[in-house]
């Protein structure tokens, strides 16, 4: 990346120092190269311009963030359960790498004061959070290389903050929860998409309704369809057995 790029990124940062200590507090280690860092909390709305449209933000790491922690996240499962088949082992990486979980995530280490932006971070949609995470680790990877970024994945990030023995003994499958308990009962159950909202600047809010023999059961909306439906069924889940 052109060395100017970098220069004027760095001019979002005003406490460098600051920023610095901040970057070695919550990885555990010194970082070599600050701007992979600064890079990592440039919302796309705060871009950096640079000759023939070509823009530098933070999408790129959170591709390459994304990757890293799937795999370290993969590696370690596997090694802490050794017992357990493939579905929970999938079931159990989906939840602790999805969007609401890295949103937690990244607000309990702190990442939300760190995101430039060019708009009120109230207008924000929350997986902004969680994409600067995955940024982030990003960073960590091509500053500080894997056996380092796994550390402070595992322990920085997921030991602190996650008990595992208690999330793999908890279903938060409500969709599928839901589906079960319709086909049991013999009822007729549908997930309708019912309107895309943009209320923020960054993206879109789906909204579905559980239909369940015609009526409206539950209503939920998220950031994605498949993040709708699962509040829509957790909604109808605590709805019947009200029953």
């Amino acid at each position: 990346m052109p060395l100017n790029i970098f220069h004027r990124i760095k001019g979002l940062f005003i406490y460098k120092n600051r920023f610095y200590y901040f970057v070695r507090e919550i990885t555990g280690f010194a970082p070599n190269n600050i701007e992979y860092f600064e890079l990592a909390f440039v919302h796309k709305s705060a871009s950096v311009y640079h000759g023939k449209g070509f823009s530098v933000n933070n999408e790129r790491l959170e591709f390459l963030g994304d990757s890293i922690l799937d795999a370290i996240i993969a590696d370690y499962l596997f090694e802490i359960f050794p017992n357990e088949n493939e579905g929970f082992l999938t079931n159990l990486r989906s939840r602790l790498v999805n969007r609401q979980s890295l949103n937690e995530l990244a607000a309990k280490i702190g990442l939300d004061k760190h995101i430039k932006a060019q708009t009120d971070k109230c207008g924000l949609a929350p997986s902004v959070l969680g994409n600067a995470l995955e940024a982030f680790i990003g960073a960590v990877f091509l500053d500080m290389g894997y056996v380092k970024t796994r550390k402070f994945i595992i322990y920085k990030l997921i030991e602190p903050n996650i008990d595992l023995k208690k999330l793999g003994e908890t279903d938060t499958n409500f969709k599928g929860r839901v589906i079960d308990w319709a086909q049991k009962q013999k009822k007729e159950i549908e997930f309708v998409c019912t309107e895309e909202i943009s209320t923020t600047k960054s993206g879109k809010v789906f909204v579905v309704k559980l239909i369940i023999d015609g009526n409206e059961i539950g209503k939920g909306q998220g950031d994605s369809k498949k993040e709708a439906e699962q509040h829509a069924a957790e909604f109808a889940l605590q709805r019947v057995k009200k029953k």
